[in-house]
């Protein structure tokens, strides 16, 4: 599956890059939402071999789905108005969003291993 070994090893660029900026915080912080939009096109994209997958990865990527669903749907509570957007909230919406990253991480380095 060549796909999956390009989207792994662009993923691992996008995050080494945004390891990089966090010497700039903000910066760092805007390019997480370009490697989460780019993370979700690799789910979609890596939905396609679903039935190739082992159950370990199988499971690891309907956990990573509905993680990001939940996350997105913070988001969306937070912009509507329907959570307060307290500090905390929006840290730990981005924490998760970071782990997320490394998740998505580990998933593609499994399918293209």
């Amino acid at each position: 599956m060549k796909t999956t070994r390009v989207i792994y090893q662009l993923n691992i660029t996008l995050i080494v890059f945004n390891l990089i900026l966090i010497i700039m915080p903000f910066y760092a912080l805007l390019f997480l939402i370009v490697l989460g939009a780019f993370q979700i096109l690799f789910a979609i994209i890596i939905g396609f071999y679903f039935k190739e997958m082992s159950p370990a990865i199988r499971t690891n990527y309907l956990l990573y789905i509905l993680l990001v669903a939940s996350v997105l749907y913070t988001f969306f509570l937070v912009n509507k108005g329907f959570l307060d957007s307290g500090q905390q909230l929006i840290t730990l919406c981005f924490v998760t969003s970071i782990c997320l990253a490394f998740h998505n991480l580990f998933i593609t380095y499994k399918i293209q291993k």
